[in-house]
């Protein structure tokens, strides 16, 4: 009789596990999104809400081949749908019933939103609730900013790559890795800003047929809930020294009238606060790089402990002028601490941090009125091969 119930049992759990998965769905019929762009439509505000254009890029399999087809597949490999409306989810709905496909959000890589979706005042973190509410949407998707038509970004064509998200998207992974131009903000990151109301900077870029060009960054203030102004190349390079990123480019300086460029290898930064009194607090930002020349013009020798000496002085002084550039463009255009001072000051100064919040990038703005200082040490590691032939 156990016999009997036991090889019942050991059927059942068999059937069981063979049966495979209820709410499964074939790799064919599922609609692999990897891109996202939002505009605002031309028509603007409709019944006090603003109507939007989301576009979604599916991947098409059988137009990417295959590893070992090395032309890949033919035919197209992506495929732009878009629709119109006043709720992005909405809006993703019926997106869904213009194609024969389940839409499938796991490779989703990147969503770009235009800089006018940005400049109306909270319908970014409108438009962006739909995914940070969504318990299957990816903590690390990338966000980045277009300076003309978000949709416009997704139809480059390349001709390294197939996909134009993911062309993007893998632009961006090289710059973070090796040259730390564009620093993309994942909507997790968003996701707190917009909790704490703090500032912060988005990269930003604009497309012709072949590429994407970076143009700098949209600064968006978290009290004002929009845009309020641009940072420029230069000026992105000061703001991710004093954050503390990780940097990797070049410093050009004139040396004895000569071009002469550095190249950062490593870069750190160091925030401290004196707060004791809120009309009188005191940030001092300490910067340390380390890098190698990497060109010059000229006769420069640079086997010289003197010369090296002096190439790192001028170089401390390029980049604290840069670094104090968009400082003062922070503290009194913008009016925003996108360098995370407050994080600061609210760690280590409570006391003084509850009596400045409320006003600490409105009303007294004490952030404006903080005194910024900044110290650059850089280090030249090493001169690289050099050139007799100058002598």
């Amino acid at each position: 009789m156990i016999k009997r119930i036991n090889k019942a049992l050991s059927c059942f759990i068999a059937l069981m596990l063979l049966s495979g998965c209820w709410d499964s769905v074939n790799i064919e019929e599922r609609g692999f999104i990897v891109g996202m762009a939002i505009d605002v439509a031309e028509e603007g505000k409709s019944d006090g809400n603003y109507q939007l254009i989301l576009t979604n890029q599916f991947a098409v399999p059988s137009g990417l081949g295959t590893p070992s087809q090395s032309g890949g597949g033919g035919g197209k490999s992506f495929m732009n749908l878009s629709a119109s409306g006043t709720s992005i989810y909405d809006i993703a709905q019926n997106l869904a019933n213009q194609t024969n496909k389940m839409p499938f959000f796991e490779h989703l890589k990147l969503i770009i939103v235009s800089e006018e979706v940005l400049a109306i005042p909270e319908l970014f973190a409108n438009v962006l609730d739909v995914f940070i509410r969504n318990r299957d949407t990816r903590r690390g998707i990338k966000v980045i900013v277009s300076k003309g038509k978000a949709m416009d970004i997704l139809n480059v064509q390349p001709d390294t790559e197939k996909l134009p998200a993911r062309y993007i998207d893998r632009i961006l992974e090289n710059s973070m890795r090796k040259t730390g131009e564009m620093k993309p903000v994942r909507i997790g990151d968003i996701h707190e800003y917009l909790l704490s109301k703090s500032s912060f900077v988005l990269s930003e870029v604009t497309a012709d047929d072949k590429k994407i060009t970076f143009e700098g960054g949209a600064v968006y203030k978290g009290v004002s809930k929009s845009i309020i102004g641009n940072l420029d190349l230069e000026e992105m390079l000061g703001f991710e020294l004093i954050t503390g990123q990780e940097v990797q480019g070049p410093v050009v300086i004139n040396y004895k009238e000569h071009l002469t460029a550095y190249s950062i290898m490593k870069s750190k930064s160091k925030i401290t606060i004196d707060a004791d009194r809120p009309d009188n607090i005191d940030i001092n930002v300490t910067i340390q790089m380390e890098g190698e020349i990497q060109e010059t013009f000229g006769t420069v020798i640079l086997e010289d402990p003197k010369v090296i000496q002096e190439l790192e002085e001028e170089i401390s002084e390029k980049v604290k002028a840069i670094t104090n550039q968009v400082i003062d463009k922070a503290q009194k255009e913008l009016e925003a601490d996108i360098f995370g001072f407050a994080d600061k000051l609210e760690k280590f100064h409570y006391d003084t941090w509850k009596k400045v919040k409320k006003d600490w990038e409105r009303g007294e703005n004490y952030f404006s009125e903080s005194n910024v200082k900044v110290t650059v040490k850089a280090e030249v590691r090493t001169d690289g091969v050099v050139d007799k032939s100058k002598e």
